[in-house]
């Protein structure tokens, strides 16, 4: 058995990076999803003149920037999906996606010209930093069984240059129950459902397990644990009341678990989670005879938090700018209010999600009340979520402030949507 915190960074090195939900599915689940990720390379129809995948605004090309290589990004990718559409129930577009330069608007993408869908507005219209984990619906009359064109676009808005990163992309296919490859790979009567032990430990924990059937177990390659519950908003859509978890590099991340050995089972902890009854927990199973085929549980519901003597509260930033960085040595300022008296507090952490542009030479770039916090990376450009603990001895009754600086010239320490949050437990 394995057991996660339900806030810890989950990213299993054992388990296929074609796990994933968003944060934006819908569906009740009971599913089989075949995936298909979008690969780079000429070899794939990609021609890659950048690390990344870059979408630019029309104005770019006559812009001051116009030489640069990141212009020559025409954002057309193309995915190959070797499925009948007649043989789909649905089908989505997941996205990894750095909501760009703030200001940038009308995110957008096309396919196979056929129809245009616009990707969710989560605050960067507003010239704030995010980033965004999106499962966008599509229509099945805009697959192809091959290649299909995917075609993103954006308009400048307020900023200087409209621009955005598409980390990674999938086309997710929901296939039809009677679909002719289950019954080839042997998985047409698969079923398979989530059980929770009523009971409760003194440490507050639920006990999760699948329950499959003893002829398929041989079958299973992995079982990711995803949660439904009121917390921190990792994934940046605005929604502290939901699915929780993301993508990186196509890992899953922040979920409640994961096990690859029967019986396939967790212990979520709920201890640092605001009381709550209505959670709710799937699973999404993947097999090893197909690695780009999951099988997604119906929805274990009615969760809740057990008794207790304490009470968690989530706690925001306040008066955050906009956009939310620092760089060229300019330091960035918000403030966190705590009611209470610190001396009654049992645990805190603080959580922050960040785009990771460099620190620079600066010795503490990220501090509470002057204390320095382990948040900051490498400067690798990538989004980082941190879960840092704090010492209960650091914090105020009343305004707790939070500073980031970095001296690099360009691109420092982005504080993504939703901001820095401190999680407190009071006795």
């Amino acid at each position: 058995m394995k057991r996660f915190m339900f806030h810890t960074i989950v990213r299993f090195g054992c388990l296929s990076s074609l796990f994933f939900l968003s944060s934006l599915a819908y569906s009740d689940g009971g599913d089989f999803v075949r995936q298909f990720w979008f690969e780079p390379g000429i070899e794939n129809g990609n021609p890659k003149y950048n690390g990344n995948f870059r979408v630019n605004s029309p104005e770019t090309v006559l812009s001051e920037y116009k030489e640069r290589r990141e212009v020559r990004g025409n954002g057309m990718m193309l995915i190959k999906m070797e499925e009948y559409p007649h043989l789909l129930q649905e089908a989505h577009l997941y996205l990894e996606l750095w909501g760009g330069h703030p200001g940038t608007m009308n995110k957008r993408v096309s396919i196979n010209g056929r129809s245009t869908y616009d990707i969710p507005k989560v605050g960067s219209e507003q010239e704030n930093c995010t980033y965004q984990y999106p499962l966008i619906p599509l229509k099945i009359t805009d697959l192809v069984n091959g290649y299909n064109a995917f075609q993103f676009a954006c308009d400048q808005g307020t900023t200087f240059w409209g621009h955005y990163i598409v980390n990674n992309a999938c086309l997710r296919a929901t296939l039809q129950p009677d679909h002719p490859s289950l019954s080839t790979l042997g998985l047409s009567e698969f079923e398979a459902a989530l059980e929770s032990d009523a009971k409760t430990n003194s440490d507050e924990t639920l006990s999760l397990h699948v329950n499959i059937p003893d002829k398929f177990k041989s079958d299973i390659a992995s079982v990711l644990f995803q949660g439904y519950y009121l917390g921190y908003d990792e994934n940046g859509n605005q929604q502290g009341l939901d699915w929780h978890g993301f993508t990186k590099d196509r890992a899953p991340l922040a979920f409640v678990g994961a096990d690859d050995e029967a019986p396939f089972q967790v212990q979520w902890d709920v201890s640092m989670l605001p009381s709550q009854n209505n959670m709710a927990v799937r699973a999404v199973i993947q097999f090893k005879k197909d690695k780009d085929l999951v099988f997604i549980t119906k929805p274990l519901r009615n969760l809740a938090t057990p008794k207790r003597d304490a009470r968690v509260m989530i706690h925001e930033a306040e008066d955050m700018s906009r956009p939310c960085w620092s760089r060229a040595n300019r330091p960035m300022k918000c403030n966190i209010e705590l009611d209470e008296n610190p001396q009654n507090i049992e645990q805190a952490q603080l959580h922050v999600v960040i785009w990771d542009g460099g620190k620079g030479e600066t010795e503490h770039p990220f501090t509470l009340n002057g204390y320095p916090l382990n948040v900051a990376g490498r400067g690798a450009h990538d989004v980082l979520y941190r879960i840092v603990d704090v010492d209960p001895a650091i914090l105020k009754q009343g305004v707790n402030e939070i500073m980031v600086l970095s001296d690099t010239e360009h691109h420092g320490i982005e504080i993504l949507l939703p901001g820095p949050a401190l999680i407190v437990r009071f006795r």
